[in-house]
């Protein structure tokens, strides 16, 4: 159990003896994942930011998720979002050329829609749309100095967001 320990620290706090930065002003990250919990359905979305600074990073949000609600026989609801928003994150200094640990907030648009289709009635839709707001803390792993893996819990879209990283 020591052993399983000393490697997750090992593994949080940087597995690379090099003192360079995984995270740099003027970086240009992509993120591409799908989302799990919230009440959503299963967002699947993509992320830009850019390193306006080695420890402030700005950009945007852009999801697209769809939900169904079947109701016996007698019909279903069918519930789909469109989601964009803007978002910062602070980035935490590691020792880690791997490792980018950071959390940040997100401010945006939700176009939601609905519609039901039923047992011998005429097809019912409605759309609105509101604002939304989430919190988040992840992280990413670089594979190599192009591609890697990112995960993020938060609050507002999804529980957990996980995906492929690039930077640009």
């Amino acid at each position: 159990m020591k052993t399983i320990g000393a490697a997750a620290i090992f593994l949080l706090l940087g597995g690379s003896n090099s003192f360079a930065q995984s995270f740099n002003k003027g970086d240009k990250l992509l993120n591409a994942g799908v989302g799990i919990g919230g009440g959503l359905g299963i967002p699947v979305g993509v992320s830009y930011e850019h390193a306006v600074s080695n420890r402030i990073s700005v950009g945007g949000y852009l999801a697209y998720a769809r939900k169904k609600e079947s109701y016996n026989e007698s019909g279903e609801w069918k519930y789909s979002y469109i989601l964009a928003a803007g978002r910062g994150s602070y980035h935490l200094k590691v020792n880690s050329e791997r490792f980018d640990p950071y959390g940040g907030v997100m401010l945006g648009y939700n176009v939601a829609s609905v519609k039901w289709s039923g047992d011998g009635s005429q097809p019912v839709s409605a759309s609105a749309g509101g604002f939304m707001w989430g919190v988040h803390i992840g992280t990413r792993y670089w594979a190599s100095q192009k591609v890697g893996a990112f995960a993020e819990l938060g609050y507002g879209v999804t529980v957990l967001n996980v995906g492929v990283a690039f930077k640009l």
